[in-house]
């Protein structure tokens, strides 16, 4: 499946550096339309204004943590409630994951991650949205 370069993807993440790594990670796949929050409320900002079609967001961040910011998606009004999330965590217990998807997750990626790991996942959450 290829993968739609031309999704506004927003990226929430408090570590400016691990932001930068993956803004680069997806510029470096293609996507041109990529916005960045420091936190959780920012981001929720961002998603309410509208024309975001995937975000990727941390677990751990102030403000609102990215479960909070996926609850407040999930609970919108259409369209925002049918964004795509992926959640970006070092939490990679089986309670954590399996509270994210309780909580209407679409993708999980471990940290540390690699380019191709970030591919894959954006591919499986997206064929999953299409179907």
């Amino acid at each position: 499946m290829n993968i739609d370069k031309n999704l506004k993807i927003l990226v929430a993440e408090d570590n400016l550096n691990l932001r930068k790594v993956l803004v680069n990670i997806l510029k470096k796949i293609g996507f041109q339309e990529i916005q960045e929050a420091d936190d959780g409320e920012n981001a929720w900002e961002m998603v309410q204004k509208g024309g975001v079609d995937l975000v990727l967001t941390d677990w751990a961040m102030p403000g609102l943590t990215g479960l909070e910011l996926l609850d407040k998606i999930r609970s919108a009004d259409a369209p925002l409630k049918t964004i795509p999330v992926m959640m970006i965590t070092a939490a990679d217990t089986k309670s954590s994951i399996m509270t994210a998807g309780k909580h209407g997750i679409d993708g999980y990626i471990i940290k540390p991650f690699s380019v191709n790991t970030v591919i894959e996942k954006l591919q499986e959450v997206l064929q999953n949205r299409a179907s």
